[in-house]
């Protein structure tokens, strides 16, 4: 069950759902275990010293350089619901999002998103999201993009100097697609995965579609 893919040091990083594993895979097809933890989901990202953050339950797990895990931060005291995706700023600032509801048996309800900064204290930095998933910060650490699952959008905040959030905006509406992992390419699009629609579109900032690929049906 693989998510949350990330390229670092010359290898793919994913977090395996299925298995409890984040995995390593080189261009050579090699792959080695570098971190389990007991979690569903359990989204990955790098601080800027390239320590593994692990989205684990309602906890942030930091590997260390020798592996060990450690608690980054304590996330249960700003939700009662399980954690979903992160994004690690230049700054070292983590952006984890909430969806706010028992998902996939629950009734919706809007989603929050949290800031963790270096020192692993956390605090809300924005809310009302319609199932928040894949996240995506601008290499001027100015701009946070989110994908809205249920919104069919891709929403955008401006990041302050403290690493808080502010003037949500649209980015890009996305005629009905449902936005799940995004990333932003070296012109400052977006891929995003659609897995409803069994795709991935790259989108400009303004809604322009500048290619789609679909997937096998």
């Amino acid at each position: 069950f693989p998510e949350s893919p990330r390229w670092h040091d010359g290898r793919l990083i994913v977090s395996d759902w299925g298995a409890h594993e984040v995995v390593a895979v080189d261009l050579a097809g090699s792959s080695e275990v570098v971190a389990r933890a007991e979690s569903f989901p359990m989204c990955i990202d790098f601080l800027p010293d390239g320590r593994l953050l692990i989205v684990a339950g309602r906890t942030l797990l930091r590997q260390e350089r020798d592996g060990l895990l450690l608690t980054h931060a304590d996330l249960s005291g700003l939700s009662d619901f399980g954690w979903n995706d992160i994004v690690v700023d230049g700054r070292g600032n983590a952006y984890v999002n909430n969806i706010g509801f028992d998902f996939p048996g629950g009734e919706f309800a809007p989603g929050l998103i949290a800031l963790v900064l270096p020192d692993g204290s956390a605090r809300q930095v924005a809310d009302g999201v319609a199932f928040p998933n894949g996240m995506a910060v601008t290499p001027d650490n100015s701009t946070l993009i989110v994908a809205e699952s249920y919104g069919s959008k891709l929403t955008a905040f401006d990041i302050a100097a403290d690493g808080g959030l502010s003037n949500p905006r649209l980015w890009a509406d996305l005629a009905g697609g449902a936005p799940d992992g995004i990333c932003l390419d070296a012109e400052n699009a977006v891929w995003y995965g659609d897995v409803p629609n069994r795709r991935c579109v790259r989108v400009r900032e303004g809604g322009e579609v500048l290619q789609t690929i679909e997937l096998d049906r």
